[in-house]
C-alpha cells in the first residue's frame, strides 16, 4: 500500500499504527471492518453523538489501534469512564501501551457483562461498535446486541459504524429502532454511523 495514499486519505494518520492495523487485518480479515484505521472525520462524527451522563460509563467494542478512543478522550470523556474491549491480542497490547490510563480489556464482546466490573453493569450509557457486523452470522449479532443492552441503562444507545450505506443490523428483528446519524465521506472507505435503541415496550 502506497504511503502517500494512506497519509492523504486518512489525514496524516500515524504510519506505524496504520501498518500494525493492516497486518492484523491480513491475519484476521473478518475481525476488522477495514484495512486501515478510522479517519478523524469518522471519529469526530461518532463523538459528536456522545454525551456522557453522570454516574455512567462508555464502552467501545473493537477499538483497533485506538483512533476513536483517543478522539473520545480529546472530546472530554474521562479516562476512568471509558472501557475498551478488543479481541485481538496484539491490538490490545498496543492500546494498553499507548493509552495506559484507559480501561482496556481483551475479550469477546459477547461476554461483555462478564468483562466489565460488576459495579458498572447496568450503568453503561453508550456502546460504540466498530466491529464488522455485516460479516457476522445473525446469531453472533444477536449475542453482541443482547450483551450490549444487558449492561446499559434503560436509555442506552448502541452506535455502529459501517462501510455500507445500509444499516448493518436488521433493527426490527432485534427489537431495536434505528437512525442513520451521518456519513463520513472523508474516510477510506466512506463510513455511515447508525444509532440503535430498544423499541418501547
Amino acid at each position: 500500500m502506497n504511503k502517500n495514499i494512506i497519509m492523504n486519505s486518512q489525514m496524516k494518520i500515524n504510519y506505524k499504527e496504520t501498518l500494525l492495523f493492516f497486518r492484523r487485518w491480513l491475519r484476521h480479515p473478518l475481525r476488522l471492518g477495514a484495512v486501515i484505521p478510522s479517519s478523524p472525520a469518522l471519529t469526530r462524527l461518532v463523538c459528536r453523538q456522545i454525551a456522557l451522563k453522570d454516574d455512567r460509563i462508555i464502552v467501545e467494542l473493537g477499538a483497533g489501534t485506538g483512533c476513536l478512543t483517543r478522539m473520545l478522550l480529546e472530546m472530554g470523556i474521562p479516562h476512568d469512564r471509558l472501557y475498551v474491549v478488543e479481541l485481538d491480542p496484539e491490538l490490545c497490547e498496543y492500546l494498553k501501551k499507548t493509552m495506559p490510563t484507559v480501561n482496556v480489556i481483551q475479550g469477546n464482546a459477547c461476554d461483555l457483562a462478564k468483562l466489565l466490573p460488576s459495579e458498572w453493569v447496568g450503568k453503561v450509557s453508550t456502546v460504540i461498535s466498530g466491529m464488522p457486523m455485516t460479516a457476522m452470522p445473525k446469531e453472533v449479532q444477536r449475542k453482541i446486541i443482547d450483551a450490549s443492552f444487558a449492561v446499559m441503562d434503560h436509555e442506552g444507545e448502541l452506535f455502529q459504524y459501517t462501510y455500507r450505506p445500509m444499516s448493518p443490523l436488521a433493527a426490527s428483528h432485534f427489537g431495536l429502532s434505528q437512525t442513520r446519524v451521518g456519513v463520513a465521506f472523508r474516510n477510506l472507505p466512506p463510513a455511515t454511523v447508525w444509532r440503535y435503541q430498544r423499541l418501547a415496550a
